[in-house]
């Protein structure tokens, strides 16, 4: 790794370090920040999350690494999308194209399995499901499991039911986003 590279790699962590500092501070000391997802082509992910959901690009930059001993440094293009907040549930995509161009396994057949172990969900929860999702069935890639509908779950007490409408998709890379708008208010509070 050469001086530039541990140069970077350390300011990313320290800034990384400190902006979770800053914003737990006065909150709880656990946050989850962010779900980087690593994709085949980027513009389409884009396409869908920011174009379709309606995220916003805060960070879409570039980043050398080193690679294997007697090759060039590897270039990663790492994009972070927020829904409402800098460092609070964001959003990563890493461009796999820039990680290894020469793997073919990757870039071939799109994994739609559907809701089984392995697989994440991205969640995400509006109040103009009805307004986005038109755009978000119609996004290049996207492949709908279920346009919105009406569904209950348990609430946390277990006492209570969650309405909500509720919808779900395959992003162009196969991972599987649910696209929801609940119908009653959300007590979040502990």
């Amino acid at each position: 790794m050469n001086k530039y590279s541990r140069f970077l790699t350390i300011g990313i962590l320290v800034l990384g370090f400190f902006s979770s500092i800053l914003v737990t501070a006065a909150e709880d000391p656990l946050v989850l920040r962010r779900q980087t997802l690593i994709v085949r082509d980027i513009d389409k992910s884009l396409a869908v999350y920011r174009d379709a959901i309606g995220m916003t690009v805060i960070y879409d930059q570039i980043i050398k690494r080193a690679g294997p001993p007697g090759e060039k440094p590897q270039e990663i293009r790492l994009v972070f999308l927020k829904a409402t907040n800098d460092y609070i549930g964001v959003l990563g995509l890493v461009d796999y194209q820039y990680i290894d161009p020469k793997h073919p396994d990757h870039t071939k057949q799109v994994r739609q399995e559907g809701f089984t172990p392995g697989n994440a969900i991205v969640l995400f929860n509006t109040t103009e499901l009805a307004a986005r999702w038109e755009r978000i069935s119609k996004a290049p890639g996207v492949s709908v499991i279920f346009p919105p509908r009406y569904r209950e779950y348990p609430d946390y007490s277990g006492k209570g039911i969650i309405r909500v409408s509720s919808s779900s998709f395959y992003d162009p890379d196969g991972f599987i986003v649910e696209f929801n708008q609940p119908m009653d208010e959300i007590n979040t509070k502990k």
